[in-house]
């Protein structure tokens, strides 16, 4: 078409440039082992490709003992970090500090190394789940859940009308 041979001659000459990186993501999702096991000292890599920074959040289900706990260091040197030192807690109702959706950790780098550590005898639980995103997606993720929580709501009080436009937005959404 005339289009096409218009851009593939603006592509020839350098005035325009497609690059297409395929391994380009929105989100990472990284979790443990559930549960974890005792006396671990795990370095994982997060990285989210094309981004300079990105929104860390753990799953609601996310439990460890306190003193088993996630650092979110900038580089497998160790000597900073992202947030705070330690982040863990919430088995038996313990106090937890856990990034979640609504109030995400700011990593203003596109990668970092995730470090996990567990005692050797403290027993262990179900262990974390991280979702690592650019700002757009936080945005969708948050939205959708939100919208879900709404749509149960509007199901458990009977409002069919509202399901069914609810269900239609989701479906037009995705």
């Amino acid at each position: 078409s005339g289009d096409e041979a218009r851009l593939t001659a603006l592509l020839e000459r350098g005035i325009i440039n497609m690059v297409y990186t395929p391994d380009e993501a929105e989100r990472v999702v990284m979790e443990s082992d559930h549960p974890y096991q005792n006396n671990a000292n795990d370095m994982k890599p997060l990285e989210l490709p094309g981004h300079e920074s990105m929104l860390v959040w753990f799953d609601p289900q996310t439990e460890t003992w306190d003193y088993d706990y996630v650092t979110f260091w900038h580089d497998e040197g160790k000597a900073a970090h992202y947030g705070e030192k330690k982040y863990s807690g919430g088995k038996y109702g313990s106090s937890k500090n856990w990034p979640t959706i609504d109030n995400p950790l700011h990593i203003p780098a596109g990668k970092c190394t995730v470090g996990f550590v567990s005692s050797r005898y403290s027993g262990n639980d179900w262990g974390w789940r991280l979702t690592a995103a650019s700002a757009s997606e936080h945005a969708k993720q948050r939205t959708s859940t939100a919208v879900k929580a709404v749509l149960g709501l509007a199901k458990e009080k009977g409002h069919t009308a509202c399901v069914a436009l609810l269900e239609e937005a989701m479906n037009k959404a995705r």
